[in-house]
């Protein structure tokens, strides 16, 4: 269980958010929705712990080990989409997993070879994406994550984070209720 309590956050005059109280249980699925500016970046990173409130409080029931695909890539530019990859595995876990990762979603054993500054940007996302399937997290954390994939190739993306994400907690910021439906989330606006 996420708990957060009587949530304040400020930039200057401006209020974010605003004594918001929330739970999501273990192993809950969560959309974020508001427009542009409502706060919800600044809510996923305060329940990550990368900025702090000005008031109220967060607990967790369990373990809290985060992945995340933020808004930008935070890709390593020169290296391949591979070893981009492989830098978020575990010490002795089985590199054949990253290739099985990233066809799943869309990523090709000829495309993992490329340095990602080469990639198009929604490889790039897939990239993204595939790197924190990879890191093996309890709570998934997307923020806007599908931006930049096409159509055609989001279904199979959204199908393979999923089942990446069973039994497990995951966060969905997006202003697209067909995204929040593929990931099965309950939708809370802010």
């Amino acid at each position: 269980m996420i708990r957060l309590e009587n949530i304040s956050k400020s930039y200057g005059d401006q209020q974010v958010i605003s004594g918001l109280g929330l739970e999501i249980p273990d192993g809950g699925r969560l959309a974020i929705m508001g427009r542009s500016g409502a706060g919800k970046t600044t809510l996923i990173n305060i329940i990550m712990g990368l900025i702090k409130p000005d008031s109220g409080s967060i607990s967790f029931s369990e373990r809290r080990r985060f992945g995340a695909v933020f808004q930008e890539d935070r890709l390593v530019e020169p290296l391949t989409a591979f070893v981009n990859c492989r830098i978020v595995l575990k010490k002795g876990s089985d590199e054949g997993r990253i290739q099985a990762v990233l066809d799943s979603l869309g990523i090709t054993k000829e495309l993992s070879k490329k340095p990602v500054n080469e990639l198009s940007g929604g490889e790039r996302r897939r990239v993204a994406t595939a790197r924190m399937i990879l890191s093996e997290p309890d709570i998934f954390v997307l923020d806007e994550p599908f931006k930049g994939i096409d159509s055609e190739t989001l279904p199979r993306v959204t199908e393979a984070v999923s089942k990446a994400a069973e039994g497990k907690t995951l966060i969905l910021v997006t202003h697209s209720p067909e995204e929040a439906e593929a990931l099965g989330c309950r939708v809370m606006h802010l």
